[in-house]
């Protein structure tokens, strides 16, 4: 998985800027890529959380939740 900081800055020159900061990364995962997600900025849309790697938008509902490896648990 890659940093957020490294997320946001491929999705800002991929995109030529945006509006998402570091202070929107939130712990949630993305179900396609397990990449950090960011809260939604723009107020025109309706899902609460986007991924920047892949470029999708999420519902809290389609979220699922990661399973712990061993190293994490121990």
């Amino acid at each position: 998985m890659a940093r957020p900081y490294l997320i946001l800055k491929r999705y800002n020159i991929i995109n030529k800027g945006s509006d998402y900061k570091l202070d929107n990364v939130t712990s949630e995962h993305c179900p396609n890529c397990y990449e950090l997600l960011f809260k939604e900025t723009h107020k025109d849309i309706d899902y609460p959380y986007v991924c920047l790697y892949c470029d999708e938008n999420f519902y809290n509902i389609e979220l699922k939740e990661i399973p712990l490896t061993k190293k994490e648990v121990a």
